[in-house]
């Protein structure tokens, strides 16, 4: 699919992504009736998906707020979203492993195997981060990050993709929500977006190595 889509991107075709994959049953019942009459049945298709999109897209162009609901797809989103989304697998992968041994199981030789796909997965973002984000090593020296900081340039170089670098000007609020970094209370707590993961852990990363490069550190509760 991503080589598909980077043929797309070079032949100056734009491509545009759905952002709200958290409302799609809501959405699928919104237009229920349009698609059982289009289609002739409302069960799930690769044609009734795609019906139902239009009629999303057509709705947003009424009201003015496409942006809310389909962002474009960029060259950095192609060429560094699959190498994330293989770092986070290889990621939980360590921690599924780490939590075997923690109870007694000889898992050795799988950890060693997991941090080394985990550090070369890594070098492999930060040599094509620098490639295919602007200023990216500009960014990194201005956060006080070396090029051998490789879990910092990966929190960063993760950080600029989830959030959409040179996409749009975010608000601060909106940034705080969408990092996690702030816990929306009172009645409309649990109708408030959730944070993205994602985001919100190399969010994570590049504040550690931020710390640590200041000799400071993030202290749990109590302690």
């Amino acid at each position: 699919m991503w080589i598909q889509l980077k043929t797309l991107i070079s032949n100056g075709r734009r491509v545009y992504y759905f952002t709200r994959p958290w409302k799609w049953r809501e959405i699928r019942q919104r237009f229920r009736d349009d698609l059982k009459s289009k289609i002739g049945r409302v069960s799930k298709s690769d044609r009734g998906d795609a019906f139902t999109l239009y009629k999303v897209y057509e709705l947003s162009l009424i009201k003015g707020d496409t942006h809310k609901y389909f962002r474009l797809l960029t060259i950095i989103d192609v060429e560094l979203r699959p190498l994330l989304m293989k770092e986070q697998m290889i990621y939980k992968n360590l921690q599924r492993v780490q939590r075997m041994g923690e109870v007694g199981v000889d898992v050795s030789s799988d950890v060693e195997g997991y941090e080394r796909q985990l550090k070369s997965i890594r070098v492999e973002i930060v040599e094509k981060a620098i490639k295919v984000v602007p200023r990216f090593i500009e960014i990194a020296e201005a956060l006080g990050l070396s090029r051998d900081d490789i879990n910092g340039l990966t929190g960063l170089a993760g950080l600029l993709v989830y959030l959409g670098y040179a996409k749009e000007s975010l608000s601060i609020r909106k940034k705080i929500n969408y990092l996690g970094l702030f816990k929306a209370k009172g009645k409309h707590g649990n109708t408030k977006k959730k944070c993205n993961r994602k985001a919100a852990r190399y969010c994570h990363m590049l504040t550690l190595s931020i710390l640590r490069k200041n000799n400071q550190y993030i202290l749990r509760k109590g302690s």
